[in-house]
This record gives structure tokens, C-alpha cells and sequence, in this order.
């Protein structure tokens, strides 16, 4: 018998119509023809219920106060924190930024991946995140430096985003050109990387070649009616985890400020972009609302919806096979995109 926690009522593709996604997905508001693909993945793999089993016993139940944070940054990285893979070499940076290269041999040269690591920018770093990393710095074929961007409530906002702005910067001092440049992040380190490119326009820097957004955290007014349709079903966290994360992160700022909110900003103007959501977590609608209003301004978009799965679940890769074929089709997708 099919587990009411992981079971959405059908099939993905039983909630698609010719007008977008409706039914058991919960988004109801119809999206361009064509905007959304659904993963092949009818029902969760046995690893992904046991792991979003565990996420609910040892971290939803949780609630949290700023006294919490450290033992919140201590369980992340307990969760998440792998080994690199076999023939990934890592160098660590401490000057003008600080974080790490992930360089696969024989690298292809004059390309590279800035990647954001999420977690609700109060914890993780780029040792948390090599599951991600170090998988598309192989599936890639390049190097991917992972940014180790300060962390609220310690530094809050605008920390975060003026360290990757840093970041983009020496890339670019360092050689790098722009447009052989790729960036990703996952949850917030997805938002920090859209806001980064909304910066970039600001500050008439070149933007990347194309970026990829694994559940993309872009709304940190936390009001989509994901939260609420998801609440029992998302894995990992509540709305008032999201909540007190935003607060911790945006301070008395208004929440709705594109470089703090990047859903609300001006779209226009993007490289492609590839996100990567599932149906079923709280973060939904910041990816679904993004790929329309992105395509709304002209930019194009490519929006992978996954069933049933943990929110970032690519964190998860070599445990879970969603994760690890969700990095394999986004560095297919962004392979296909690059230049000679």
C-alpha cells in the first residue's frame, strides 16, 4: 500500500492539461504551454521515503529560536555533509573570498560553475553541499567554486549577497569570462543566486551564461499558497522554520525588495534558466511563480517538476537516485547550452 505521506494521488503526468499543472500538484493558476516538464519519476524511490521519513522525525518537529542556530547548523551538516567524489581534488580559499574549488581532472579549461549553497542563510557551507558540487564538477567536466558567504543572524542580509557579488567579481578579475561562466544554487543559495544576477544588472556587470535553481527560496515573504497546500506533505521544515529563517535573514528590511525577494524583481534581461522543483514541498510556488514571471518578462526557462521528493533533495545524491538524476539532467541541460 502507497504511503499517504509520499502519495500525491496519481501520476505527474495525471496533473498536467493543455492550460499547465492543476489537481494533485496544488498549483492551479495555468502556466505557458510548454513551461512546465515533469521528471520521470511516477513514485519517490524507496531511499527518498526513507530519507524524507527521517527529515520528519529529526527536523521538522523542531522548533527554533536564534538560541537554537548552532544546533541547527551542527544537524545540517550531520544530514548533508559528504566526502568529494574519486578524482576531485578540493583547494581551499581564504583570500580576497573564502570557499573552495572542486576541480575534476582534466578539466575543460576557461569554463566554470559558482555554486550558493542554501540553507536558509543561517547555516551549511560548502562542505555541506559537495554532494551537489562535486557531482557537477564531474558530470561537468569543470571546476566549481562553492562560496562560503557569511551567515544571519550573525550577517544579515545584505552579507550574503554582497559576498557573492565578491565572489563574481574576482571570478571575473581572475580571467573568467562571463559568458563561460555558469552559477547554481540550491534554496537560498538558488534565491542568492538570482538576486545576484538582479545585482549584476544593477551594477552593469555581465551576467552568466545560464543558471540553475535547485527549489529556489525567491519569496521571503513566505506567502504562497504552497505553504499552506504542502504543509503536511514537505519533509523538511515548516512555515515557521521559513519565517524565522527570513527574519533572522532580512532584519527590519521589507521583504518584498527584489535583492531580498528576487521573484519581485526585473526579470528581464536573464540567461536561461533552469529550475529544478518538487510538487510537494513548501518552496513550490517560488519556482512555479518564477518560471512565469521570468518567461513573462522574456527570459527563457526551463522548469523541471519533480514528485513527491524532499525539498533540495540533490543534496542527497549518491543516497537518493532523484538526486543524483537531477544533477545529471541539469548538467545535460546546461552542456547543451554552452559555447564552443
Amino acid at each position: 500500500m502507497t504511503d499517504p505521506m509520499y502519495d500525491s494521488g496519481g501520476s505527474p503526468a495525471s496533473h498536467r492539461n493543455e492550460d499547465g499543472l492543476r489537481g494533485d500538484a496544488g498549483y492551479t493558476d495555468p502556466l505557458p504551454p510548454g513551461n512546465a516538464e515533469f521528471a520521470p519519476w511516477v513514485t519517490p524511490s524507496l531511499q527518498a521515503r526513507l530519507i524524507a521519513r527521517g527529515l520528519r522525525r529529526l527536523v521538522k518537529p523542531r522548533r527554533v529560536s536564534r538560541m537554537d542556530v548552532p544546533l541547527i547548523r551542527a544537524l545540517m551538516g550531520a544530514l548533508t555533509r559528504s566526502r568529494p567524489l574519486p578524482g576531485i581534488t578540493v583547494e581551499r580559499v581564504k583570500a580576497p573570498v573564502h570557499g573552495e574549488w572542486l576541480r575534476p581532472r582534466q578539466a575543460r579549461r576557461g569554463r566554470a560553475l559558482l555554486y550558493l549553497h542554501g540553507g536558509g542563510y543561517v547555516c551549511g557551507n560548502p562542505r555541506t553541499h559537495r554532494a551537489i558540487t562535486t557531482r557537477l564538477a564531474h558530470r561537468l567536466g569543470v571546476a566549481v567554486f562553492a562560496l562560503d558567504y557569511r551567515l544571519a543572524p550573525e550577517h544579515p542580509y545584505p552579507a550574503a549577497l554582497q559576498d557573492a557579488l565578491a565572489a563574481w567579481r574576482w571570478l571575473l578579475a581572475e580571467g573568467w569570462r562571463a559568458d563561460r561562466l555558469w552559477l547554481a544554487g540550491d534554496s537560498a543559495g538558488g534565491g542568492l543566486a538570482l538576486a545576484l544576477m538582479l545585482a549584476c544588472k544593477q551594477q552593469d556587470l555581465p551576467l552568466p551564461a545560464a543558471a540553475t535553481l535547485f527549489s529556489p527560496w525567491t519569496d521571503l515573504t513566505c506567502s504562497s499558497t504552497a505553504i499552506t497546500e504542502n504543509a503536511a506533505r514537505c519533509a523538511w521544515f515548516t512555515a515557521d522554520h521559513l519565517q524565522f529563517a527570513a527574519r533572522l535573514y532580512a532584519g527590519g528590511h521589507d521583504r518584498t525588495a527584489p535583492l531580498l525577494s528576487p521573484l519581485y524583481g526585473d526579470l528581464a534581461g536573464l540567461p536561461p534558466l533552469q529550475l529544478h522543483v518538487s510538487d510537494s514541498e513548501l518552496l513550490r510556488d517560488d519556482s512555479l511563480q518564477l518560471a512565469v514571471r521570468a518567461q513573462a518578462a522574456g527570459t527563457s526557462v526551463r522548469l523541471r517538476m519533480w514528485h513527491g521528493l524532499p525539498h533540495a533533495w540533490p543534496n542527497f545524491a549518491g543516497l537518493m537516485p532523484e538526486g543524483d538524476a537531477c544533477l545529471e539532467d541539469a548538467a545535460s541541460a546546461l552542456l547543451a547550452l554552452s559555447v564552443s
